[in-house]
């Protein structure tokens, strides 16, 4: 879907005309026509335009950083990734900085590894010496101590999403349960993702009726309208958006 039918789609979602739009920009109707209709001359050239765009996403609560996305991928300009875009707009968990190590830490780790040394080996000889002891007491039926055809089962858990295009191209951000990125970039209709996680997913579809989900091998449907972007999460057992 091209820039110029998304900022149109967002406007009639937002109830505005582009009057209302002009008035609350201050950027003539015109631009804003001309915009629509992907003719960036009337703006002055890429870099107002992508300013225009800003400044009208904050009035048709849209967001601007996937509109500039798509604006590049219209007039074939890369700018940044869309992971930085969707960190820069707080979509995603950015990653925590690793902390160095004191060396108060590191004096209490020698530490605690001396006394493993020390300790370890008492340790070992005790439990000798009390399995030497159970071998000499009387040793019950086997038929008393393990139940026939007993099995334990374990359950395991995962989350599975499947985002699938049918009604054109949409952006999409993923990241896990800490926060790292597992996609990030367009989706072209027909195409489909899949995604997996043993916790966790957190999704942002850019064009969020452009798409369907499976979640958890269930159909969940489109998450939203044309145009609009929506911040999902998924855990183990989920059926629908969180």
């Amino acid at each position: 879907m091209s820039i110029g039918i998304l900022l149109r789609q967002a406007r009639e979602s937002a109830g505005l005309s582009i009057d209302d739009v002009a008035k609350r920009t201050n950027i003539r109707g015109r631009v804003l026509q001309d915009l629509e209709a992907e003719n960036f001359t009337s703006s002055g050239g890429n870099a107002y335009a992508r300013g225009h765009i800003r400044s009208i996403a904050r009035v048709i609560k849209a967001n601007p950083d996937l509109l500039i996305e798509e604006f590049n991928q219209t007039v074939g300009e890369e700018d940044r990734s869309m992971f930085d875009l969707l960190q820069e707009n707080n979509v995603t968990q950015v990653k925590r900085e690793k902390k160095n190590i004191s060396y108060k830490t590191l004096a209490y780790s020698a530490a605690a590894i001396i006394a493993l040394v020390v300790l370890v080996p008492t340790g070992i000889s005790f439990i000798h010496t009390s399995h030497s002891v159970k071998k000499a007491a009387p040793v019950a039926s086997q038929a008393a101590v393990v139940a026939p055809n007993t099995a334990v089962a374990t359950k395991t858990s995962a989350t599975s999403v499947v985002v699938t295009a049918v009604n054109g191209k949409t952006w999409v951000g993923v990241t896990d349960s800490n926060g790292n990125q597992i996609f990030s970039g367009q989706i072209s209709q027909g195409q489909t993702q899949s995604f997996n996680d043993s916790q966790q997913l957190n999704v942002v579809v850019g064009n969020a009726g452009a798409v369907n989900l499976n979640v958890n091998g269930k159909d969940a449907g489109s998450p939203g309208a044309l145009g609009e972007v929506v911040h999902l999460q998924f855990g183990p057992g989920s059926s629908s958006q969180g």
